[in-house]
């Protein structure tokens, strides 16, 4: 009885945080003002008018500043917000549009920090570009910017911007000038073979079946990507072939060589071959490679020889496209809203559900309630922000706001609008 007793107390206890009540108010009418199912979506690539046709421009896909590599992601500026097109853990953020001088965003952390002002006159940074061309840049000081200097993305001059998105008072940055463009070599002529064409090499008759880069099939370093080149080997000799004695490579555009990882390639779809192919006999296996996901293209060529000791080698040209990014899809659904606290207090209850492959983070920058009498400030979150939701999962949540002098308000959750009528002024 006494155990019983102290739960008892302990889930009363907690019973508000656990489940926050929400107040008997006064309802209130919501209506969704902006359909669709892409809260976000990704703007059109920056375009060049050339004659009367419109040239989609290369845009950034990763950043090299100090030791660090960055994956590069788009993102909306709305005022002091620099709102990603798509989750972008750990990444740059690309101000979408800037494509002559260069504004790039890193969240306020003490790395970023570090990193930002450890920069020196002098310093190189490095852009890569969806194109496979290389930008590289010079600092040429530090500076502070205010969060709403709208200054910050002119586009006079050619060069580049690096600022810390602190989310409070100044932020720190610093200005390269542009230095040289590195157009991305051409792929040399050479290969003799596609995926599906056998190639005889000494007693081997491979095939490629196909080669494909893939993001997550292991914890890799940002940036990089794996590419597996999946095979068929035949036996055509009298005695057995070893594969550990294989010599396999991976070229780029660039001539930059790459050597197969051995323990990435049981994350392939066929896996490692096999420590012996006896003669006459056949099997498929995986060979796989770390390479950058900004590798010069657009093909890769796969060499093959039966020996690394030998000269015989064979040839193959395979496509490489970088592998979509795994992404979160917010879907949200305001339930309903009411006023409580005497008034006082503006309920809103929604439901956010994860439609994506990637975790969905909410923060309070993802969260605006407006109205004529202009913003209003968020008081509570339940449960408190930041939310974190899995893939496929949902969350009800509650938000409560100061309530707006105005006879309706519009709010909006991850670029979900809705407008909230019924408030007595």
């Amino acid at each position: 009885m006494a155990l019983l007793l102290i739960t008892l107390v302990a889930l009363l206890a907690l019973r508000p945080v656990l489940f926050p009540r929400r107040p008997a108010g006064i309802p209130l009418s919501v209506t969704r003002v902006v359909p669709g199912a892409s809260p976000l979506p990704v703007p059109a690539p920056p375009v060049a008018e050339i004659g009367n046709a419109e040239v989609p421009l290369a845009v950034p896909t990763s950043l090299e500043v100090g030791s660090r590599s960055l994956a590069v992601q788009a993102a909306r500026v709305e005022g002091p917000a620099w709102i990603p097109l798509a989750s972008a853990p750990g990444a740059a953020l690309w101000a979408h549009g800037t494509v002559i001088h260069y504004v790039l965003g890193l969240g306020p952390t003490e790395g970023n920090r570090a990193l930002v002002g450890g920069l020196r006159e002098g310093d190189g940074i490095t852009l890569h570009l969806s194109s496979g061309a290389r930008l590289t840049f010079q600092v040429i000081r530090q500076k502070t910017v205010s969060p709403d200097d709208a200054s910050l993305f002119s586009q006079t001059r050619p060069g580049l911007t690096l600022v810390v998105l602190e989310e409070e008072g100044e932020r720190p940055a610093v200005v390269a000038d542009f230095r040289e463009l590195v157009e991305p070599t051409p792929q040399a002529a050479g290969p003799t073979a596609g995926p599906g064409q056998p190639v005889q090499v000494g007693t081997a008759r491979v095939t490629v079946i196909e080669g494909h880069a893939e993001r997550a099939p292991a914890d890799l370093p940002v940036g990089t990507v794996a590419y597996f080149v999946e095979v068929s080997v035949e036996n055509a000799g009298t005695v057995s072939l070893l594969p550990r004695e294989f010599a396999a490579e991976l070229v780029d555009g660039d001539g930059t060589r790459y050597l197969s990882s051995p323990s990435l390639a049981g994350k392939g779809k066929y896996g490692p071959l096999p420590t012996e192919i006896p003669a006459g006999g056949r099997a498929e296996g995986t060979f796989a490679y770390v390479i950058p996901e900004v590798v010069a293209g657009p093909a890769l060529t796969w060499v093959f020889g039966p020996q690394a000791a030998s000269e015989l080698r064979a040839r193959f040209s395979l496509p490489y496209t970088p592998p979509p990014r795994a992404v979160a899809e917010a879907e949200v659904t305001v339930t309903q809203a009411f006023l409580g606290e005497r008034g006082e207090v503006l309920h809103v209850v929604a439901r956010v559900r994860n439609r994506g492959a990637a975790a969905l983070v909410v923060t309070e920058r993802d969260i605006f309630l407006s109205s004529r009498a202009g913003p209003a400030e968020l008081q509570m979150a339940a449960p408190p922000l930041p939310w974190e939701i899995a893939p496929g999962q949902e969350r009800e949540v509650e938000l409560q706001f100061a309530r707006p002098r105005a006879p309706s308000c519009v709010v909006t959750i991850l670029g979900y609008t809705f407008e909230i009528s019924g408030l007595p002024e």
